[in-house]
């Protein structure tokens, strides 16, 4: 029986953690995008998350010099996971359908693992691929269970492949941050990468501030980036890259499938949603894939 460390053991309920934030993220933000423009919506959560974690890196003791070959290959990664992710997401999810983008996102599991036995050339357990195709299997029930509609067409098509594209740079961005996150605190990566994201996303929203208009403001806008932006991007990406340093990215991979898992049974408990036999089918497959997944020998003693 393979045995685990407690850090194994406490790096997944943090990882658990992440993802039940981001899965209650989808209905907190339906609120936000519905009365804010989405990049001036993301945008403004990206910049309280930076605030918070550059706050909690400020009163924190545990930060170190960043190397001079560390420097652009950290810029690079926040680039690549808050800036370009988002902005593919965005616009891919507003051509395609939700069941389309459900999907195809949901792929970025399997390609962490692909990436990371690549890059890091490792050779990953076939029960490791095993359970990461299961859990997409369970994903994909879920959505069909769901209702959602599946389009097909140019737009559609276009927008599919915007999503395929956030699923393999969000892929990208966490084998990048293997070996950052085994230099320096995962804090200290975590703000820096959200720094890049609000920078980056202040300067492409910037031609939508004149659009703005303060009768926009409500209480469910303010609670909507607040909450995102606090724990979202802030607390979400900080437990992500402690889990990437604890577990590794085929480790940490897995557990993004549990977020529509998640999505679905807050939605269903929360907002009262109608649900079909299938998607609880499907709820169960994917828990039991990310379990297959996440036991297996390259695991160290």
């Amino acid at each position: 029986m393979t045995r685990f460390r407690h850090t194994d053991v406490r790096a997944e309920a943090l990882l658990l953690l992440c993802v039940f934030i981001w899965g209650a993220n989808y209905s907190v933000s339906k609120f936000g995008v519905e009365r804010l423009d989405p990049l001036l919506y993301n945008a403004t959560r990206y910049t309280i998350g930076a605030a918070v974690l550059y706050t909690l890196l400020w009163k924190g003791s545990r930060r170190a010099a960043v190397d001079r070959e560390d420097r652009l290959p950290l810029l690079r990664a926040g680039f690549i996971a808050n800036v370009l992710n988002q902005l593919a997401f965005i616009l891919g999810l507003s051509m395609t359908s939700a069941g389309n983008a459900a999907i195809l996102l949901a792929t970025s599991p399997v390609i962490t693992v692909f990436l990371h036995s690549r890059i890091h050339r490792t050779t990953l357990p076939g029960r490791v691929w095993l359970g990461t195709a299961v859990s997409l299997l369970g994903v994909v029930m879920i959505v069909v269970g769901s209702g959602r509609k599946v389009e097909l067409g140019q737009n559609a098509l276009i927008g599919d492949l915007l999503c395929l594209l956030a699923a393999f740079l969000w892929a990208f961005n966490t084998n990048l941050q293997k070996p950052l996150v085994g230099k320096y605190p995962p804090l200290q990566v975590a703000a820096t990468m959200v720094g890049v994201g609000a920078a980056g996303l202040t300067v492409i929203a910037l031609p939508f501030v004149p659009r703005f208009s303060l009768e926009q403001v409500d209480g469910w806008l303010v609670g909507a980036v607040v909450w995102s932006g606090i724990f979202s991007i802030g607390i979400g990406n900080l437990l992500w890259s402690t889990g990437v340093k604890r577990l590794g990215p085929d480790g940490a991979a897995n557990f993004g499938n549990l977020i529509p898992v998640l999505a679905f049974l807050i939605s269903l408990f929360v907002l009262g949603e109608e649900f079909d036999t299938l998607q609880l089918v499907g709820a169960a497959v994917t828990v039991g894939g990310v379990w297959l997944a996440r036991v297996h020998p390259s695991r160290r003693p």
